[in-house]
């Protein structure tokens, strides 16, 4: 359930900020989700449903580079392995350096090690693609669902943890709460 609690803030908060931004500035911010619960895979959650902004950052830096230089090292049928690895290892690192921003605590390597893991996770899921034929796949319901559940799974396992030992949670519902205070007070009725 509080993966589901992510994924509302989240959007509140964006949506908010999108709206901040049409008022005051006159521009549209592309939107960071794609109906993330409507993912039939690992890889269409990743790559085109979560954290758009973030996708579209990594891949021309991280994935289009590694991929170029892999397809000398493995040939184009297997390139993008170790470019999907490293796009999560690095996505890991950002992360534990946000966190350590947030909290200021030591990094515990959990988030890391919960992207490399859907790494690891997606290559898998990209070589069954190539190696298992068409009509041997799981449905996309099925595998969706499998999808959705490793996803939220591993984050209540390794990505939330840090969060709420630290009281990121908590000092965020307080941060809100005056942001609304404040909005309150700012509104005329």
């Amino acid at each position: 359930m509080y993966c589901v609690h992510i994924y509302i803030e989240l959007e509140l908060i964006l949506a908010l900020a999108t709206t901040l931004a049409r008022a005051m500035f006159g521009f549209e911010i592309e939107p960071q989700f794609n109906e993330p619960y409507l993912a039939t895979s690992l890889q269409d959650f990743w790559g085109r449903r979560w954290n758009l902004m973030v996708t579209s950052i990594l891949r021309p830096t991280v994935y289009y580079p590694i991929r170029h230089i892999s397809t000398r090292l493995l040939g184009s049928r297997w390139a993008s392995l170790p470019a999907i690895v490293t796009v999560f290892v690095v996505s890991g690192l950002m992360h534990e350096l946000i966190f350590y921003y947030m909290t200021r605590v030591a990094p515990t390597w959990e988030v890391a090690w919960f992207f490399i893991l859907h790494g690891v996770a997606v290559v898998a899921e990209v070589v069954a693609k190539k190696v298992v034929p068409d009509n041997m796949r799981l449905h996309s319901v099925v595998s969706g669902a499998l999808a959705l559940g490793f996803v939220a799974v591993t984050a209540v396992w390794l990505f939330l943890p840090q969060l709420v030992r630290n009281g990121v949670d908590e000092k965020s519902i307080g941060e809100y709460s005056k942001l609304m205070d404040l909005i309150k007070g700012l509104l005329p009725f």
